[in-house]
């Protein structure tokens, strides 16, 4: 799963503009989107204690200081996010992109892992066996993770139905792995909160009337 970075969201919205639609101490409503394009577009709402965006890329609702600009306010040049941290103060998801998602990267990752340990213990002491084994293997690791890009319910279940006897790689404990990663709409609606409370903060300086 491709992961947005601060380049690849700045390029989504930099024809956007910032509309403030109410402005009263912490109750907020201000909307970013592109002239006669929805795409991208984005609303931040904010009340005492909770900060909503909405839009284009979904839902989140954030729950935690009485002024949530200053909780999620960025005052460096740059565009820090905390994916862990903010998640714990996450009151609501979207349904459509949530914060963590199937990848297959991580997947990719993991049973990468479990073939590198597999050969390493490999040593029978018989040439032709022990080549015979390590090719099987890494077939079969192979074709894990060819399933894994393709379809994570078929993959699941390959995974869930495996059998030890049958295979050369053995898979315990599958249930312990984690196959998911923070998802694109979450990331990419943090890079959007840090952005629009900048955008906010630019527009309310003095300079600007």
């Amino acid at each position: 799963m491709r992961t947005p970075t601060v380049e690849s969201f700045l390029a989504d919205v930099k024809d956007h503009g910032l509309s403030i639609n109410l402005d009263q101490g912490v109750f907020r409503d201000i909307t970013l989107k592109r002239p006669n394009s929805s795409t991208f577009y984005y609303n931040i709402t904010t009340r005492p204690g909770h900060l909503m965006i909405s839009g284009d890329m979904g839902t989140f609702v954030f729950k935690r200081l009485e002024d949530m600009f200053n909780f999620f306010r960025d005052e460096s040049d740059s565009y820090q996010i905390n994916t862990g941290y903010w998640e714990e103060k996450l009151e609501a998801g979207c349904k459509r992109g949530g914060v963590k998602e199937f990848s297959s990267d991580v997947a990719k990752d993991i049973l990468l892992e479990l073939l590198d340990e597999h050969l390493k213990g490999i040593d029978s002491g018989d040439y032709d066996r022990d080549k015979r084994d390590e090719r099987e293997a890494i077939e079969e690791i192979e074709s894990l993770i060819s399933l894994a890009e393709s379809d994570e319910y078929d993959f699941i279940a390959e995974i869930r139905n495996w059998d030890n006897d049958s295979n050369n790689v053995e898979i315990n404990d599958w249930w312990e792995w984690d196959f998911t990663e923070y998802g694109y709409h979450y990331i990419w609606c943090l890079y959007a909160i840090v952005h629009a409370i900048k955008l906010y903060d630019s527009a309310k300086e003095p300079s600007h009337g």
